[in-house]
């Protein structure tokens, strides 16, 4: 028991004289893991730190870092920078400060002296205005995150702000004058804060939420097809149909009307003049007709704004009143049937090739029956067609319509077709055919096929040519007029553009007789 007792207060005398010697060593000393304004000053003793303090006087250099990889440095020299010690540090140490050392030991004390040096404020400001950081091409302003357009993407989209290098010189003159006067050895500026920062980032909620409204229209994308031209509607036109009021996107109708007449000024061929090339190699003008591409606008404007509203990805087709072949200016495409009146002649071509022509008699040149001029459209194909009028009924075997009553069809009734025998005995506005003719045209045309009628003698010109035909017939050394010399003519009953309101007699009804008085005996 004694033994025991021994060892133990054994032990407890070389503790306390441990502790107590160590108590003592750091009362004069700093403990482990010490620093003075970032300087090691671990074991050292007063004396010994100011001696560091003191060796840094000519060889204390403050580098300093910027953005654009800018670096510059102070030299002790260039601002006659002096260390001095602050004597408080000395309130750090002493007996009672030793006695804490169990703990100290393990805290890494930092001890920050504000007035560790001093320098010359005029030099130094001298110093800083010729510093890279001010030069004008580096004092690059900052941007804020904004809100653009992506052309290429289509779509809106938050560019990041650009923190730029402009650098505050009041910041900045702080943040050296600090770093000098605690002996730092470098300076970043970026962590120094000294940099005018953007006020809008990217991650700002009120300019998501703008872009992410304004998507919901433009990432509509919508595909027209006429042709060899594509036409879609996606960010790049809606962008500038919508505007956002801070909380809600609102599509502008009035311009996505504007863009819908586009599309029907641009395409629309119905009651335009059109240039034809004639199966005798003339190149006319032919006006009139209710052939073409003729936009519904007001249906096409409907659904275009709901394909957008609904941010539709979809290929759509303009609604219409009426189409063609083809879109272009020979929208009647290469199937089609010409008309001929002035050599009352008829030509089927099918995908380009004749495949039949034929002599016919159009319409007697009189104001109410004369054939219409310009570019209509096969309505139907009908066998073994009745035509009526007020005191007639005939039978024909091919009836084939292309402007009201008014239509292409086999009239066995006549013995001779061709020459200018509709001047005076022509048909009620029909083209009449042979028989025959007419059964190979009737196989070949379409419903919705082009009918390009033109040429022919006018009413008014009539008394002219009969005067003109007598007198030459009565003259051996006369040539013979060529019957219809009109290039292009525009009948009374053909139709206007669709913007114009077209007058009842031009909405009359044409009906096909044999003859007025007696059956035609040709």
């Amino acid at each position: 028991m004694k033994k025991k007792n021994l060892i133990l207060f054994i032990a407890a005398t070389a503790v306390a004289a441990i502790y107590i010697g160590a108590a003592i060593f750091f009362s004069f000393h700093f403990c482990p893991g010490s620093k003075l304004n970032d300087q090691d000053i671990s074991w050292m003793t007063i004396d010994e730190v100011r001696s560091l303090v003191n060796s840094k006087a000519s060889s204390y250099v403050l580098a300093i870092s910027g953005r654009k990889d800018l670096e510059e440095k102070i030299t002790a020299a260039d601002i006659s920078w002096t260390p001095q010690f602050d004597e408080g540090l000395n309130d750090n140490l002493g007996f009672l400060n030793g006695l804490k050392w169990p703990v100290s030991i393990f805290s890494h004390k930092a001890y920050t002296n504000a007035d560790l040096a001093s320098f010359d404020e005029g030099q130094l400001r001298s110093k800083i205005s010729a510093m890279s950081f001010f030069k004008e091409e580096n004092m690059v302003e900052p941007v804020d995150a904004e809100l653009v357009f992506d052309e290429s993407a289509a779509e809106y989209t938050v560019v990041p702000e650009d923190y730029g290098s402009e650098v505050d010189d009041t910041a900045f003159y702080s943040a050296v004058t600090n770093a000098l006067s605690t002996m730092q050895s470098t300076l970043l500026l970026d962590e120094a804060g000294v940099y005018v920062e953007p006020t809008i980032f990217a991650d700002d909620e009120k300019l998501n939420a703008e872009c992410n409204s304004l998507n919901q229209y433009a990432s509509a994308k919508i595909t027209y097809t006429f042709g060899q031209d594509v036409i879609t509607v996606d960010g790049n036109y809606i962008k500038d149909w919508i505007s956002y009021d801070g909380t809600t996107t609102t599509l502008d109708t009035d311009k996505v009307n504007e863009f819908v007449n586009y599309l029907g000024r641009t395409y629309d061929t119905f009651g335009r003049d059109r240039t034809f090339t004639t199966s005798l190699g003339q190149t006319i003008t032919i006006s009139g007709g209710d052939y073409g591409w003729w936009m519904d606008r007001t249906t096409t404007f409907n659904e275009l704004v709901e394909a957008i509203e609904s941010a539709s990805i979809c290929d759509m087709t303009p609604a219409y009143f009426g189409t063609a072949a083809q879109y272009g200016a020979q929208d009647y495409g290469d199937s089609y049937v010409e008309v001929d009146l002035d050599h009352q002649h008829v030509y089927v071509y099918e995908d380009g090739v004749l495949v039949i022509e034929t002599d016919c008699v159009s319409g007697k040149v009189t104001k109410d029956r004369v054939t219409p001029t310009g570019v209509f459209s096969i309505t139907y194909k009908e066998r073994d067609a009745t035509l009526k009028g007020d005191n007639y009924s005939s039978d024909v075997k091919y009836w084939m319509p292309f402007y009201g009553n008014v239509g292409l069809h086999d009239a066995s009734w006549r013995s001779s077709f061709g020459s200018d025998i509709y001047v005076t005995n022509g048909s009620h506005g029909c083209v009449n055919l042979p028989p025959d003719a007419a059964a190979v045209v009737f196989e070949h045309v379409e419903k919705g096929e082009a009918v390009i009628v033109y040429g022919g003698i006018q009413p008014d010109q009539v008394k002219d040519y009969l005067k003109n035909k007598e007198g030459n017939d009565s003259s051996e050394d006369s040539t013979t007029q060529e019957e219809g010399t009109s290039e292009e003519s525009t009948s009374e009953e053909s139709i206007q553009a669709p913007e114009a309101v077209v007058p009842d007699d031009q909405n009359q009804t044409v009906t096909e007789e044999t003859t007025e008085t007696t059956p035609v005996t040709e």
